[in-house]
């Protein structure tokens, strides 16, 4: 079972009131990636290295605040834009229901749980995420080109960007090519001993992750939709085809 959120009335209090002097130690910044998930538009394929360092600098900076306080500063709040996900921005590339990894008592209590953003810099992106009741912010989406809340500065531009493959599923996905692949004998020793090789992929779909190979015809027809905008990403292709098939 998930763990349940800060009530909304939980988060104003802390958003617009000084910390009670009478309550226990401020608790500092602590962060979760239990919920994380790299998804099109928020993903790792055209971010360096120094992105990450920027990532890290940012959280271990934020640890040694205190949370209150932090809530309660409107500066502070205001230099880290600090605030809560506009759905209805413009260009918007995802919406809270798209966030499909999250427990339906999460996703679908937009009243009591916002989902809040803070950047790493000005340049540099946005994390998103929501407290719990143990006010741990847990991360949801890491965000390198801000496509979270696109901006009218920018024509509100939306920069691709898809997820970056595991060596893992890299892997994964080299064996499976050279098992397609013709062999010159039927009772090749090769293929077979490259089967025998665990993978434990039960594992990686209880991840949450898909192993799958699509055509160039196939990735292009994709892309056309996307443009079209008929579909905002592979991954809501492949839930529209579930949902057809659930529904038929």
């Amino acid at each position: 079972m998930a763990q349940k959120p800060v009530l909304n009335s939980d988060y104003k209090r802390l958003a617009n009131s000084p910390p009670d002097p009478r309550s226990p130690a401020p608790k500092k910044w602590k962060f979760s990636f239990r919920y994380w998930r790299e998804v099109e538009y928020f993903g790792f394929n055209r971010t360096d290295s120094g992105w990450f360092v920027s990532l890290l600098e940012r959280l271990a900076s934020l640890s040694n605040e205190d949370v209150d306080k932090f809530l309660s500063d409107r500066r502070k709040r205001d230099m880290l834009r600090y605030h809560t996900i506009d759905w209805g921005q413009k260009n918007i590339p995802i919406q809270r229901r798209d966030l499909y990894w999250l427990p339906k008592d999460i996703q679908e209590n937009e009243e009591e749980l916002p989902m809040m953003q803070f950047q790493l810099s000005t340049s540099l992106g946005r994390v998103v995420g929501f407290w719990d009741r143990d006010l741990v912010f847990n991360i949801v989406l890491l965000d390198p080109f801000h496509n979270i809340q696109p901006s009218k500065d920018y024509d509100y531009r939306v920069d691709p960007c898809n997820p970056l493959c595991c060596d893992y599923t890299k892997l994964l996905m080299s064996l499976d090519e050279i098992l397609e692949s013709q062999c010159e004998t039927k009772e090749c020793e090769v293929a077979k001993r490259i089967k025998s090789i665990p993978t434990n992929r039960d594992s990686l779909f209880q991840s949450n992750v898909l192993v799958m190979k699509i055509t160039d015809e196939e990735k292009e027809f994709a892309n056309i939709l996307i443009d079209e905008g008929k579909i905002k990403s592979f991954g809501q292709l492949i839930m529209d085809g579930l949902k057809y098939h659930l529904n038929t």
